[in-house]
């Protein structure tokens, strides 16, 4: 009897949840909330063609060389956007170019799904929503060279500075193995996460999470070098000399192109960011003692001509922007109360 009660049961909870979800659905189109995910859509597809339109592909970097494997030093050990290229073209009949657009655009997207999440804890609901478009405004300064890896660098660092916020932290160790597979450059979320975690898990443990991340970075990238053998590039490309003539010449630009492209990282966006500082999210601040190391590394392997060496910063960027905002309405409106910052 049991049996047969259950057996009549169940389509009526079936259609339960069907008829509740077909309520959801029309009360989301009805109020109008699929707008916003689709102004984000489209702003990923516009974002998209001006990458294409507006980079080059590097003759020992190509996409192709890419996704098999074949393009020099590091850039080939950078695998996880060129596999997943790779396995999507060849799934689905594209060629690795429509691949990578069709990725390229998902990504934009998911990432500004997640800037959204991330800046809510931050800031007002208001400002989470729009403060996504201004990758719009960001991203473009930086198109040069084609790389298949930076916009998944954003999408993978925002989703491991937001585990770290909601305290996700065996979610967060699984984003950032996939950051090692895409950049060895996620090696800089681990000390973000010792000095953001630290009061909440105490030195002991805090140790143990970060040597855990340590080994798998250096497992990963030591192995990667192991395993994969380009036919020719440098394992560590140095930039000091050239780092070194863009700072204090222009490395061959005017001075007016030379300092609006300095000042062009992360889209201006950063001037907003240092306003009242005091104020600001304790883990915002926090999050900002490893740019000195940052800044260091990169002034001796990366190329400062190169802005979208600042990608990483874009969450935490856009997030302490909203706050300065607030706080420069509050004070407007002659508003005393401080702003509570929830991280």
């Amino acid at each position: 009897m049991e049996a047969a009660a259950d057996s009549t049961t169940a389509p009526r909870a079936r259609s339960a949840i069907s008829s509740a979800s077909w309520t959801q659905i029309r009360e989301w189109f009805a109020e109008g909330r699929w707008a916003l995910p689709t102004v984000y859509l489209g702003a990923a597809f516009l974002i998209t063609n001006l990458y294409w339109q507006g980079t080059e592909q590097l003759e020992t970097a190509t996409i192709e060389k890419f996704v098999g494997i074949a393009a020099d030093k590091p850039f080939a050990y950078r695998i996880l956007m060129p596999y997943i290229i790779g396995v999507t073209a060849e799934l689905n009949g594209l060629s690795p170019w429509y691949a990578d657009v069709c990725l390229r655009i998902c990504i934009l997207f998911g990432t500004m799904l997640l800037l959204r999440r991330w800046l809510r804890h931050f800031v007002d609901p208001l400002l989470a929503d729009g403060l996504p478009l201004t990758l719009g405004v960001i991203l473009p300064w930086s198109f040069l060279f084609y790389w298949p890896y930076d916009y998944s660098g954003i999408l993978i660092w925002t989703a491991a500075l937001l585990c770290l916020v909601e305290r996700q932290r065996y979610l967060y160790i699984l984003v950032l193995l996939l950051g090692i597979l895409n950049r060895e450059t996620a090696f800089f979320l681990i000390p973000i996460f010792a000095l953001t975690q630290w009061e909440t898990l105490g030195r002991k443990r805090t140790l143990r999470w970060v040597g855990v991340q340590l080994a798998i970075w250096v497992t990963i990238v030591v192995g990667l070098r192991l395993l994969i053998h380009p036919p020719g590039g440098d394992g560590v490309e140095i930039h000091i000399a050239d780092n070194f003539e863009y700072l204090t010449r222009g490395y061959g630009l005017g001075p007016f192109e030379q300092w609006m492209r300095l000042l062009s990282g992360l889209g201006f966006m950063w001037l907003l960011a240092p306003w009242h500082w005091a104020k600001k999210s304790l883990f915002l601040r926090r999050a900002c003692w490893v740019i000195p190391v940052q800044f260091a590394v990169l002034f001796v392997v990366g190329r400062f001509v190169e802005t979208r060496l600042w990608y990483n910063w874009i969450p935490v960027c856009l997030a302490l922007a909203g706050q300065s905002l607030m706080e420069f309405q509050r004070r407007g409106h002659g508003d005393p109360t401080p702003h509570p910052a929830d991280a």
